[in-house]
């Protein structure tokens, strides 16, 4: 009796041990599919961080020191480069690189038309104001000063660090992969169906109750989730990052806080949902008694 009481016990701590991990990797590879899939929240966050606000005043302080060397008024770019161009470029340049993430061949490069005409009209106005020839040298100079532009604003921009990875060959390895974390997100979930129904199955007669243990599945998952998301924000842990660049520091911690309060979330709905199984099959197996 006793050697078969044990067994049956340890049967249903294994089955609820291996639903508690397909249960977290449904959850995470899902939600890592999703991340990877749009850019909603990487997008969300630039708004919510005031990242615009954040690169302006970092574009406008760059812009005026070069003023003594260049002889160029900030105005010049300013005049173009403004909080909201600076926010609709930062949302073309992530939604741009989430659909290559999703595998689409479009080389993105960020529109500076408007600057590029700003410039050039420029250097037309002073060359006429003190009768300088438009010759080589004079292009050249143009066309210099409009590179250094480009290469200063798209790294001002590029607050994800999209160049970065690509340069790292980070980014071409992520190229795709979403259909792997679905496919993954998939397995773990029918697992933790086939893993449910069978623990189900195995209180027929109502020794423990039928959602007993599922439900000890998900209160470890819970836990695990509820914890270390909990400590995290209690502690502001990501706001201890060595990142200089506010804009950066912005997005990036921006969007490491919003999945730290999903998984806290969702640690907080399995608790509840797990506590009520546990409490729920225990009450009903004491009153049937």
């Amino acid at each position: 009796m006793t050697d078969g009481f044990g067994r049956r016990l340890l049967l249903r701590v294994l089955l609820t041990i291996l639903l508690t991990f397909t249960v977290l990797g449904t959850l995470m590879s899902g939600y890592a599919g999703y991340l990877l899939s749009s850019p909603q929240v990487c997008v969300t966050q630039l708004e919510k961080q005031n990242v615009a606000e954040k690169v302006h005043d970092s574009v406008e302080s760059y812009f005026t020191s070069q003023y003594q060397t260049t002889a160029i008024p900030p105005e010049t770019y300013l005049a173009v480069v403004t909080e909201d161009w600076i926010a609709d470029r930062l949302e073309e340049q992530v939604t741009a690189k989430y659909e290559i993430l999703n595998g689409s061949k479009l080389a993105y490069e960020m529109d500076m038309t408007d600057l590029e005409t700003a410039l050039t009209q420029f250097f037309s106005d002073y060359a006429e104001e003190i009768n300088y020839p438009k010759d080589t040298v004079y292009e050249e100079k143009l066309q210099e000063t409009i590179e250094k532009a480009r290469t200063e604003l798209t790294s001002q921009l590029d607050v994800y660090h999209f160049t970065t990875m690509q340069n790292a060959n980070i980014f071409n390895k992520l190229i795709g992969k979403q259909s792997y974390l679905w496919l993954l997100c998939s397995c773990c979930g029918i697992l933790s169906l086939l893993l449910l129904v069978i623990l189900v199955l195995l209180e027929r007669k109502g020794e423990w109750g039928k959602l007993y243990f599922p439900g000890c599945a998900l209160l470890m998952n819970g836990i695990f989730l509820t914890v270390p998301t909990a400590w995290i924000l209690a502690t502001s842990y990501f706001s201890g990052l060595a990142i200089k660049v506010p804009a950066v520091y912005a997005a990036l911690t921006g969007v490491l806080y919003h999945c730290t309060r999903v998984g806290l979330i969702a640690g907080i709905v399995l608790l509840v949902f797990g506590l009520t199984a546990v409490l729920g099959s225990t009450i009903v197996k004491r009153r049937a008694w």
